[in-house]
């Protein structure tokens, strides 16, 4: 989706040596965020999209649980929440996620 081509030099680094700087930041296409769901993960064209949109545009590509609870950037979102550019955008569910109900003591 994002594939582009590389000249020479891009293709065997830039420096003498052909190694590219290992420190630099990543190259991400713009307007991409990352969107990851159980072992699926991508860089995908979400800027300005909702939390709801993606789940709705990606659900069945990164089979993504429709009970499952937004992530974005480490924060518990909302559906209407809107991702943007470099955010990461996790659906996941709650560790011990078994039943409903008051606990006794």
């Amino acid at each position: 989706m994002f594939e582009k081509r590389r000249d020479h030099r891009e293709a065997h680094g830039s420096d003498p040596q052909g190694l590219a700087d290992i420190f630099a930041a990543p190259n991400h296409a713009a307007g991409a965020a990352t969107v990851s769901h159980g072992p699926y993960a991508e860089q995908l064209p979400v800027d300005g999209m909702t939390v709801e949109q993606v789940r709705h545009r990606f659900g069945d590509r990164l089979d993504i649980d429709p009970e499952s609870i937004p992530i974005l950037d480490g924060h518990q979102a909302d559906e209407g929440a809107t991702v943007r550019a470099g955010q990461v955008l996790l659906f996941t569910r709650r560790a011990g996620e078994k039943g409903a109900g008051p606990t006794r003591a």
